[in-house]
């Protein structure tokens, strides 16, 4: 009876190990200089076996777009800027293991940015990220990540 007992509490306490989330490394944010996207890296164990959701939200993210001749001239004009506020993405990742290893990313819009005239391309020459934070929806687990900006680049065209 002792042993069933025994083996019984042994049973129980790894179920409570096994789910009990915690990253392992990270979460790591970057924004890339060749696309504007603002990506945050992880790896969290303590998972079990279900699905786990992520998410990714901004308070505010403005990005700064300008027009440019097929010779990568600037043509006369300001450039185009759009904002937005509570944006999220979301990624739902199966553990394998107990553990995920992955990244989400919020990707710049360009949201009515728009060059008037033939043969003008669009490019994004600034991005801006505030007040992000990075959540593991499943077990409500969350943590801000660093505000990150990116200038004086030429990604495109859109």
């Amino acid at each position: 009876m002792k042993l069933l007992a025994t083996l019984l509490l042994l049973a129980t306490a790894t179920v409570l190990f096994a789910q009990s989330p915690h990253f392992v490394k990270g979460p790591t944010a970057t924004i890339d200089s060749q696309t504007g996207d603002y990506t945050v890296s992880f790896k969290e164990a303590g998972l079990g076996n279900t699905p786990i959701t992520y998410s990714l939200t901004v308070s505010t993210e403005h990005f700064t777009f300008q027009c440019f001749t097929k010779s990568h001239n600037t043509p006369n004009g300001a450039p185009n800027g759009v904002s937005f506020s509570n944006e999220s993405t979301f990624v739902t990742l199966q553990p394998r293991n107990g553990q995920i290893t992955g990244s989400i990313s919020l990707v710049p819009q360009k949201d009515g940015a728009d060059c008037q005239g033939n043969g003008l391309l669009l490019f994004l020459i600034a991005a801006s990220y505030q007040g992000v934070t990075f959540c593991d929806v499943t077990n409500n687990l969350c943590q801000q990540t660093p505000d990150l900006q990116v200038s004086n680049v030429q990604i495109g065209p859109f």
